[in-house]
């Protein structure tokens, strides 16, 4: 509940409107599964935790070892547990934009982004600083309405003589349905809203439609993802979405906002009744703007790019990182690297982890020993220096530590995000690391973790396969050496199913992942926690199934995983609530 919603509330003289007031603004807790999602937009993705790791129900072999394969029992339909999604920042905008247009100064009102470290960690509560950002992001929407008649006029008309009342229920009942992303039926909860309606309405029709749509705004209906299910049972343990809560996904998950009036109309026509008319709305949803960067969006989260602005070098050893074009540079590499393996590699996972194609702009040339201009152009790479997403500059900056490359960071990242293996937490007393000396190479100043006992247990996981990143500085530029000496970039890789074994830099490190069904699996399980918004768990198998063989038929094309999403119980289900659980 927000300060000035009080404050109106008093100056009216209903304390009975408060608590209308707190309805309709209060979050309204878990729908039966007891959990809170993420927004699913991947943002991982990128980055600074928001929430911890979410357990993946008992598939995993313990913290040191591969994760195991899920089991799929096809006489058990289970969706699984069903979160209730926060809109994510870029969601919210997305929605508000679609809901109203432009509003000057949300982006400051709604304060900074919190993103995921990764894809499906449960999200923490909301906090009373987020849900103060909530209110004035409501306030400064309501008010950027009300302020402009056209606007006004699209979202609450009322022609002269009308009575306004009656404006407002239309209101509530039209624009309700679209930011609800479902039909405001119920004549005592169409009610409830038009009591803000009326304490506002006492000053001017206006205010009355500014106090509703402040208080609609901070509605966890709008907030949140609301799933409820339908009465329709598919197994004991599954009900089928409304039609709204399908296009919601879909819409959400491709789109990153709400459904749009083609979508509608697949609700109301029943296209969106059988799975075969869920992935035909998939197909042209894909082509429009808006979906085709579905999986670009999804490597981006996966390899954290969300994050980079927020990584700090050294500014007088990297005088370049300081400059906002410099990592603008190094973000549209990234982009226009994607766009290459998606549309002109086929999207497959070998040329994702494999490539020898780079791109370079004015900024970026130097990373090559070449002049660019102001656009991106690519070049090949087939000295052994470039190996996909594995040598992307941005992604090895943002593994890397202020002044020095990190093999520790370099080798989390593939254990976490290509092989999905979950570490244990570090120790609480880890030493502090060696101060940097340019004297000595970074293999050199991490020698104690081969012979300390308290650091050789986890840092034979993640080391010996960093070592094989050394030819890449703090900034992701390939060098020779470290230290004053010739670098070596000799790695191991141990706790795995299919590759273990020694290699020698990136190139063969890539090689060696791009044919491991492993880092497959874990492919079809990052995209499952990015889309559906949770980590995968036991009752998941058949999903999990379902999604790799679709990834597998498709010869590891990463454009096929959309689909193979859709097509999953997970996503076209959910648990049924108990009654008395619902709101």
């Amino acid at each position: 509940m927000t300060t000035s919603l009080i404050e109106q509330f008093k100056d009216h003289g209903s304390v009975g409107l408060l608590a209308v007031a707190l309805a309709l603004s209060a979050c309204i807790g878990n729908l039966g599964d007891g959990d809170v999602g993420d927004g699913g937009d991947g943002s991982s993705p990128a980055d600074g935790a928001s929430g911890s790791s979410s357990s993946s129900g008992g598939s995993d072999s313990g913290p040191m070892g591969p994760v195991e394969t899920l089991r799929c029992d096809k006489n058990d339909i289970d969706p699984g547990p069903s979160p209730m999604r926060l809109l994510s920042r870029e969601q919210y905008l997305n929605t508000v934009r679609d809901l109203v247009g432009d509003v000057p100064g949300l982006d400051e009102a709604l304060g900074p982004a919190i993103e995921a470290s990764a894809f499906g960690l449960l999200q923490p509560d909301v906090t009373q600083v987020e849900l103060e950002h909530f209110q004035a992001a409501a306030d400064a929407i309501a008010a950027a309405v009300v302020g402009d008649p056209t606007a006004l006029g699209n979202i609450a008309p009322c022609e002269d003589g009308a009575e306004p009342r009656a404006c407002a229920r239309q209101m509530v009942v039209r624009f309700g349905a679209r930011a609800y992303r479902a039909p405001i039926t119920d004549a005592a909860d169409i009610e409830r809203h038009l009591q803000l309606f009326s304490a506002g309405a006492k000053a001017s029709y206006e205010h009355g439609i500014e106090l509703l749509l402040r208080g609609m705004l901070q509605s966890p209906r709008f907030l949140y993802r609301v799933e409820i299910g339908t009465s329709e049972k598919v197994s004991d343990r599954a009900v089928k979405l409304s039609p709204y809560e399908v296009a919601a996904r879909l819409s959400y998950m491709l789109w990153g906002t709400l459904p749009d009036a083609r979508l509608n109309e697949a609700i109301e026509d029943g296209s969106l009744s059988t799975k075969e008319g869920v992935a035909a709305q998939l197909e042209w949803m894909l082509e429009d703007e808006r979906g085709e960067k579905l999986v670009n969006r999804f490597l981006g989260g996966w390899t954290h790019l969300s994050g980079l602005n927020s990584v700090v070098k050294d500014a007088d050893a990297f005088p370049e990182w300081q400059s906002r074009s410099f990592r603008e540079s190094l973000s549209g590499q990234a982009d226009a690297f994607f766009e290459h393996v998606l549309h002109d590699e086929g999207g497959t996972l070998s040329a994702l982890l494999t490539s020898t194609t780079v791109f370079y702009n004015r900024d970026l040339g130097g990373y090559y020993g070449v002049t660019g201009d102001d656009s991106f152009q690519a070049i090949e790479r087939t000295d052994g220096t470039a190996s996909g997403i594995l040598t992307l500059p941005a992604l090895l900056a943002i593994q890397a530590k202020p002044a020095e490359s990190s093999p520790i960071y370099r080798g989390k990242f593939v254990r976490e995000a290509l092989l999905c293996q979950q570490l244990p937490a570090p120790p609480a007393n880890i030493p502090k690391p060696p101060e940097v000396d340019q004297s000595s190479s970074t293999r050199e100043r991490l020698r104690q973790h081969e012979v300390d006992p308290g650091c050789v247990g986890c840092h034979q996981l993640l080391d010996p396969i960093g070592f094989g990143f050394e030819h890449y500085d703090t900034l992701g530029r390939y060098r020779e050496l470290d230290g004053g000496e010739p670098v070596d970039a000799s790695g191991k890789i141990v706790a795995t199913r299919d590759m273990n074994g020694d290699f020698d830099g990136v190139a063969e490190l890539g090689e060696r992942l791009a044919g491991s069904a492993e880092v497959e699996e874990c492919v079809a399980r990052q995209w499952f926690r990015f889309a559906i918004a949770r980590f995968e768990q036991d009752m998941d198998g058949c999903s999990m199934k379902r999604l790799l063989e679709t990834f597998k038929a498709a010869g590891q094309d990463l454009n096929a995983l959309p689909r193979a999403v859709v097509e999953t119980d997970a996503f076209l289900y959910r648990r049924a609530i108990d009654k008395q659980e619902m709101p």
